[in-house]
Formats: C-alpha cells, sequence, structure tokens
C-alpha cells in the first residue's frame, strides 16, 4: 500500500495532474486513498527528496514550482545527450520496433486523446534513441535526466490554450524522427531529434509564460 500510495502521487505529480505550486494536504490525500495519515507523510518525505514538493509542517506538501531555470538546465543536458545518443543508434535500433513505434503513434494519432498513452508513446519513443548502445553509463545518465525532468517534459500539453497544438507538434516530431531512424542516416536523426528538443524546450517556455 505505501509503495503503491507514493507511485500514485509521483505518477500525478510527474504527469501535472497536481500542477505547480499546489496544496496537498495529508488529511485529504489520506481521506482520498483510504489509508491513514503516516504512509502519506512517508509518501510526502520522499517526493521532496526527489524535489517534487516541499513539505509543510504538520499540514502536508506543496507540490514544487517549475521556473525557467528548471526548463534551461533541463534542455541543455537533453541537446548535449540525446542527439549524439540518436546518431550513435543509428544502425542499432532493430526494424521491428522502428515500425512497432510508428504504428502505435499512427494509432495513437487517429483515436481520441489518451494522456497515459501519450505519456507511454513518447517514453517509448525517446527509449528506443538510446537504449541500445552498448555504452551503459551514457543509457543510465538519459534515463536519469528523463526521470527527473518529466514533469517538466509534459508542462506544455498541461496548458488549456496550447494542449491541441502541442500534441500534434510533437506527434508530427515523431514522425519525422522515425523517417531519419529508416534512412540510418546518424547525421539527419541526430538533427531531428536536435530539432524536436529545441522545440520542446520553445513549448515549454512558451507555457510557462501563458502561467505567469
Amino acid at each position: 500500500m505505501r509503495e503503491q500510495l507514493y507511485d500514485a502521487l509521483r505518477d500525478s505529480i510527474v504527469k501535472n495532474l497536481y500542477s505547480p505550486n499546489s496544496l496537498l494536504p495529508i488529511d485529504r490525500l489520506a481521506e482520498d486513498f483510504g489509508v491513514s495519515a503516516t504512509p502519506v507523510r512517508e509518501a510526502l518525505v520522499r517526493l521532496e527528496a526527489e524535489g517534487l514538493v516541499t513539505l509543510i509542517p504538520n499540514k502536508g506538501a506543496m507540490v514544487a514550482d517549475i521556473n525557467a531555470e528548471d526548463i534551461l538546465n533541463n534542455w541543455e543536458m537533453r541537446l548535449l545527450l540525446e542527439p549524439y545518443a540518436a546518431g550513435k543508434s543509428a544502425n542499432l535500433i532493430p526494424d521491428c520496433e522502428i515500425e512497432g513505434i510508428c504504428a502505435e503513434i499512427l494509432d495513437m494519432k487517429r483515436s481520441a486523446f489518451d494522456n497515459d498513452r501519450y505519456v507511454a508513446d513518447d517514453t517509448r519513443m525517446h527509449e528506443i534513441l538510446y537504449s541500445h548502445l552498448p555504452n551503459t553509463f551514457l543509457k543510465d545518465t538519459i534515463r536519469r535526466v528523463h526521470q527527473t525532468s518529466m514533469r517538466i517534459r509534459y508542462f506544455p500539453e498541461g496548458s488549456r490554450t496550447m494542449h491541441e497544438q502541442v500534441v500534434n507538434e510533437v506527434v508530427q516530431e515523431h514522425l519525422s524522427m522515425i523517417e531519419a531512424l529508416r534512412t540510418r542516416d546518424s547525421a539527419k536523426i541526430a538533427d531531428c531529434v536536435r530539432i524536436h528538443i529545441q522545440n520542446g524546450q520553445k513549448r515549454t517556455m512558451a507555457a510557462l509564460s501563458q502561467k505567469q
């Protein structure tokens, strides 16, 4: 139960179901999850250690804010790591994985929007761009960057005014990346990933500007 509670809270924060600066009262969370206050406190302590919340003594927690510095730092790391990794992966990714993620994205595009499916497809799309690398240190570094920045990555999709535009742009950029993967051209793949990440930074900064 403790792990399920922690996972559920973390998932909601990462997907911005609990928006930045929103309050998470212990009593309300305990009631919502049908548990005592103790496991809620334990989960919030773990989430604070990850930088996702700030504890409020005897009350609960506040979801950590997202600011311009967070966004710029995150995308700086992604621009350094991901295009390079994608280029190195050009001839390592099996055709079946490329065609599999393509079919999934096209099917998602035709269907009613499902945020969980969207996040899962986005995660899988980016994972195949580094998961076959023999350099385990590079893979682990990219994975850590992704894990610590998920809620920043999906922040623009939470904007009411930008949501549809952002989703459409991301899906189209993913399809362009897949076309590049089919060529097995390292430079072309790296360039597509670089453009996608740069566009992601612009979208996230625009969403932050709207929020302010």
